[in-house]
This record gives structure tokens, sequence and C-alpha cells, in this order.
């Protein structure tokens, strides 16, 4: 990893479930210590870097961690406080729901949820239920967050109040604004273009499950896994692989890698269609953190795509390196579709056409400077002009870099073909 800053690498070979090393750890300076803090990509690592590495860290390190951990427990028990409401709610309605992400990552991806940096509240409905749910939340107090662009997702807009709480840094401040995002699929299909079969089977295989002191449905453990492994794939085609998302993955293959009877439900449970495109995710996190894989894990990643093989050769690197491009998951995406015009459709995302809407980049901006959002409109307006520039600015530099990447993979998989 030469080309990630050393402060990085040292905590990401920290990490590594094979063959890593903790001495990096030991040279890092109070300044580096801060950065690694700063970056919303490595913030999330540092809990399970404390928990493993803890002897490497200095003092005031692991006293921060330690804080932080105690903010997270604190809104994990506000979240759940939160969830109770909104699934007495859904329940006296006669409408159904489960929960994905957040805390149903525990247990395999994490010990537990206080030790996972808690943020809004993920919910699945069935079509009938999607209006009750949302009428639910509105019944709560919550109002949609128009304007962020979810041309990928497969929720709708971000359910929150309205406060007067301000950002101030502290990415485990307890007195986050909860929000909700109802998700109405497991997989874009119409924006991805990808279309996976047997995932309407998750709602049918869901399952009771409990944590601490609330009860709650969610994915049965083979489902939950292969959600996580979508939602991972996803961010890499769409935008960029979070760190903490590849660790939670590898965390999970590494620890089951032995469990060969969750393993072989899975692939009795899984279409082809669908594990292919869950080994993707899998040989990601293997290569970022150096995991164990199951047996019928690398068979998958075995019967990848040779255009998808071409593309871990040429282009696939650790999403923190300078040489890891945003555009770069356009190439691998196409390398799962067949038709001539859905590729063409994708490669145009070179060029985006969707822009965030000055409602949005208002709010980020006074977020950002511990803002009100009712600023002048005039400062309002430059904001938004200088976001515009900035965004056009960026996409014309980096253009003839991502062309010239996607020529690479171009001739990569015609060398692979040959």
């Amino acid at each position: 990893m030469p080309d990630i800053p050393l402060h990085v690498t040292a905590v990401v070979s920290a990490l590594q479930f094979r063959g890593g090393s903790q001495d990096g750890l030991r040279n890092l300076t109070s300044a580096e210590w801060e950065d690694l803090f700063s970056r919303p990509e490595i913030n999330r690592l540092m809990n399970p870097l404390r928990r493993i590495c803890g002897e490497y860290i200095p003092e005031w390190v692991q006293s921060r961690i330690d804080m932080n951990l105690m903010d997270n427990a604190e809104r994990l028990d506000r979240i759940k406080e939160v969830y109770v409401s909104f699934a007495d709610s859904m329940r006296e309605s006669g409408a159904e729901h489960l929960v994905v992400k957040g805390f149903t990552q525990w247990p395999g991806f994490v010990d537990h949820p206080r030790l996972r940096l808690q943020s809004d509240i993920d919910i699945y409905c069935p079509p009938e239920s999607i209006s009750v749910a949302l009428n639910a939340l509105a019944t709560l107090g919550y109002e949609p967050l128009t304007g962020l662009g979810l041309s990928a997702a497969d929720h709708l807009p971000v359910m929150i109040k309205k406060t007067s709480w301000i950002w101030r840094g502290n990415y485990y401040d307890p007195q986050i604004p909860v929000s909700f995002e109802v998700h109405f699929c497991f997989w874009n299909e119409s924006r991805t273009r990808i279309r996976p079969k047997g995932l309407e089977q998750f709602w049918l295989r869901r399952v009771e499950r409990q944590l601490d002191d609330i009860t709650f449905i969610s994915l049965n453990a083979a489902d939950n896994f292969g959600y996580a492994a979508l939602n991972l794939l996803r961010n890499t085609l769409y935008d960029n692989a979070s760190p903490y998302q590849l660790y939670e993955v590898a965390r999970f293959l590494h620890t089951s890698a032995d469990d060969t009877q969750f393993w072989k439900e899975w692939r009795k449970t899984h279409d082809d269609s669908l594990r292919r495109l869950e080994a993707v995710s899998c040989r990601l996190a293997s290569q970022c953190f150096a995991c164990r894989l199951p047996e019928e894990v690398e068979r998958e990643i075995d019967c990848l795509p040779s255009a998808a093989k071409a593309w871990f050769d040429t282009l696939a690197a650790l999403p923190l390196s300078r040489q890891y491009q945003r555009k770069d998951g356009i190439w691998l995406h196409i390398s799962f579709l067949n038709s001539s015009s859905d590729k063409r459709s994708v490669i145009g995302r070179i060029l985006p056409t969707r822009v965030a809407t000055m409602e949005c980049v208002d709010r980020r901006i006074a977020a950002a400077n511990g803002q009100t959002d009712k600023r002048p409109l005039l400062q309002r307006c430059v904001g938004y002009a200088t976001y515009l520039i900035s965004r056009s600015s960026f996409n014309l530099y980096t253009l003839p870099a991502n062309l010239w990447r996607g020529a690479r993979f171009w001739l990569a998989t015609r060398f692979r073909r040959s």
C-alpha cells in the first residue's frame, strides 16, 4: 500500500486478519493520530483498533476512543428507544417491516452494536406497507430530507426531525438526530440494470431477533450477509466503498470461514446470479484486510466473469489509495452487463448529470460551519455557485484519467479473452 499515507497504512495493516503488523502504530505522532480521527473513513476503524491493538496505542488515544464508545452506547440506547416507538406505531396500523444494517450487523460483523458507530435506522417495507410507514414517521414528527441524489439507492429520501442540533465535529455525538431510511427494495434493479434472482425470498425468510431489551424483525443470517455484501457492492459501483464496510464483511468471512453448515445454506438459498455479486464484495474485503475465505466463497470468486477479474487485476485498489478513482466502479459495473444500451448508460456516468439541490448544499455548508440553514439568500446563492463550479472543475479535471483507466480495463479484458 505504498501510495496510502503511512499513518493510514499503519491502521489498515494493524487490522489485517492475517499477516498484519501493529509496529507502525508505535511511531505515529500526535498530529497523525488527530488526522486519523478527522477522517470519516478511518474514524470508524478506530473502535476495532482499540479492542485489538490497545497496547500499541497511546493512552490519550485510547481515552478518546473510549469516550467515543461511551457516547455511542448512549446513542444506541436512543436509537432503540426511537425504534420501539416507531415499531409500536407500525404494529397498531397493521403494517409490516424489517430492520436492515445498523444494529442488525450484530452478531458476525461486530462484537456488539455499542462498538459500531450508529447513525440512522434502516427499515425495509413491502409495497403495501410503505405509505403506512411514512405516515407513522410523519405522525412522530419526521419529514423527508430531499435533494440528496438517490440515483442508485434502494430507499426513499431520509426522514428526519427538525431540531436545533448543530454539528460540532463529533461523529459519536449522542444528540445527533435519529433519522430513518425506508427501503423499498433490497437491490435497485432499475438503476443498476443488474437483476439477480431470488431477492424476493429475503422477505419470506425474515426472522425475529433480540438485542438487549428489544425485539425486531430482520433478515435471516444468510440473507443478512448477502444484503451487507450487496450494499458494499453498490457503493463500490457508484461511489466509493467504505473501508469500514470492507472490514465488517472481512470480519464476517474470517470468523465464519469454518462454519460449513452456514455456507451450504447460503449456497442453497442464494441463486447463482446473486452469489456472483456477493463474491465481488468478498474478494474486495479479502484483498483489503487479508481475511480467510470459506471454500464456497472461493469457488464463487473463481467463477466471476473474466471482465470482473480483469477489473481486479488492473483497477481494484483500497479505497483509501490515491490510485483508486471514484469512477472505477463504472468499469466493474459493465462487466456484469450484457446489453449494449445498459453499458452505454453506465459509462455515461463518467460525466454526471445529477447534482445536489441548492437546499441540500446549503444544509451541508451550514452544518459544516456550525450555522443554521436560515442564512441570507445571497450567501446561500454564493455557496451554491461555488459548489457547482467546484464540482464541474473536478469532473473535467478527472475525466482524462477516468477514460485512461477505462482504456486499461478494456485492454485487459481483450487480453484475457485472447
